[in-house]
């Protein structure tokens, strides 16, 4: 690449002179140029890089900065004529090096390197590596990342710019599923309750986490410098991730199960069974349903860990009377009656259960069953508490629901955890008989007399 050379026209004041709104051109190499514009209304120039590839025929100009031409230069938004001619040779070195590791399937981003690019590069990354909530997670970025951040060059993003970002999205209503053919986005009202601020404010820190996970990603991969500070400075809300955990009685279990269609019924039932998640249940197939030991082998999970789950003898027989008749390969629960208009032509089998297919017929079982509403998901919380209920010790609990360690277990089930103790401890340890017995007899205040 040739050496900085000085331009009588673009280098100094003169090109004050030149006539505006037309662009001033400076060749650096062969089909390399630098470019000086100045708009006709009388405001400073901009310094544009443009390159000419013979082998394409195609052209490629990009805006690097704003001329010197009336503040002096920071080096960074405002450019001299040097500077910006630096900065268009680190450009063109840039769109060499991502021509060739172009032939060699590799993407590198040529100019300004936005949120939005961030976002992109770790969701197509977290897709190679099989990502559990990639599609969850490409969701809530394009709702609410890309809307308001993605245009922003990360070098110039700022803690105050993201923590205003953060602030609004907790304040902001919840946005609904849109129904059907509606392509104007629903939102819920405004967050009133301290429940509702609460639950939105943790809906932010998610979302925090994900543009963190985001930008993390690409200063580890070298496609930005510095250190990360401005967006690791930025807190998400303490005191939010306490949700309250609504567990279901043995009796609202009954009347819950009692009051789905037939389809639905049995996965809810599986779902006390065996603590599964939604999605877990509707990929098993009846190969997975070991009668000789009573147990079911959930394969794809959250964490990516495959689990046994122990069953008992009442689900143990239950499941066996649910394969009859199935083959290995088949899914063990399917829908009766199913009309699918947008998913039906991409599912392997139409008649399976589909993300978000649940809570419909859950909101109509409890209307039906004279329930609050409950979500599905709160089934495996319920199965939860009655094991810890029953005395059964928080590191089994943990293996039957898939985490790694107690941790979550205690989270949100320790509190019924002291309760189970005490009565396990007083129904299961040993009489030694050696207590002395002696005169003081106790006072019985519950009877009169």
């Amino acid at each position: 690449m040739a050496r900085t050379k000085r331009s009588s026209k673009l280098d100094s004041k003169k090109r004050l002179t030149l006539e505006a709104g037309i662009r001033h051109l400076d060749p650096i190499c062969p089909g390399q140029y630098l470019i000086y514009q100045r708009p006709k209304s009388g405001a400073a120039g901009s310094w544009l890089a443009r390159s000419y590839d013979k082998t394409t025929s195609k052209q490629v100009q990009v805006r690097i900065g704003t001329a010197d031409d009336f503040n002096d230069a920071d080096g960074d938004l405002i450019l001299t004529f040097g500077q910006a001619q630096d900065k268009a040779k680190e450009l063109f070195k840039k769109t060499e090096e991502a021509k060739k590791a172009a032939e060699q399937g590799e993407i590198i981003t040529v100019g300004p390197y936005t949120v939005a690019d961030a976002v992109q590069d770790y969701l197509e990354d977290g897709k190679r590596r099989g990502m559990k909530t990639h599609d969850k997670t490409s969701q809530s970025a394009q709702t609410h990342i890309i809307p308001t951040l993605g245009s922003v060059e990360i070098g110039k993003l700022t803690r105050a710019k993201i923590e205003s970002w953060l602030n609004k999205l907790a304040e902001s209503p919840r946005q609904l599923r849109k129904k059907m053919g509606s392509k104007k986005p629903v939102f819920a009202a405004e967050p009133k309750t301290a429940d509702e601020k609460r639950a939105r404010k943790d809906t932010a820190n998610r979302i925090l986490t994900i543009l963190k996970a985001a930008l993390n990603y690409a200063l580890d991969r070298g496609k930005i410098g510095g250190s990360g500070e401005v967006w690791k400075k930025v807190k998400p809300y303490g005191g939010v991730a306490s949700t309250r955990i609504r567990f279901l009685s043995v009796g609202d279990q009954k009347r819950i199960v009692n009051a789905c269609p037939a389809d639905f019924r049995r996965l809810v039932q599986a779902a006390l069974f065996t603590g599964a998640r939604f999605g877990e249940l509707t990929r098993l197939k009846a190969e997975d349903f070991n009668t000789q030991v009573g147990t079911i082998f959930i394969e794809e999970t959250k964490s990516g860990k495959a689990r046994h789950v122990v069953l008992t003898e009442e689900a143990t027989l239950w499941f066996s009377n649910l394969i009859v008749g199935k083959k290995a390969g088949e899914h063990l629960f399917t829908r009766d009656v199913v009309k699918r208009r947008a998913r039906g032509g991409k599912m392997e089998n139409t008649q399976t259960w589909a993300q978000c297919d649940q809570q419909r017929p859950m909101d109509a079982a409890c209307k039906k069953a004279e329930l609050d509403p409950v979500r599905f998901h709160e089934l495996r919380h319920s199965y939860a508490s009655s094991l810890i209920n029953k005395g059964v010790p928080l590191a089994y609990v943990a293996a039957q629901l898939g985490h790694s360690d107690t941790r979550m277990v205690e989270k949100h089930y320790g509190h019924l955890a002291p309760n189970a103790m005490a009565d396990a401890i007083r129904t299961l340890a040993p009489h030694l008989g050696i207590g002395e017995q002696g005169k003081v007899q106790p006072i019985n205040l519950g009877q009169p007399g």
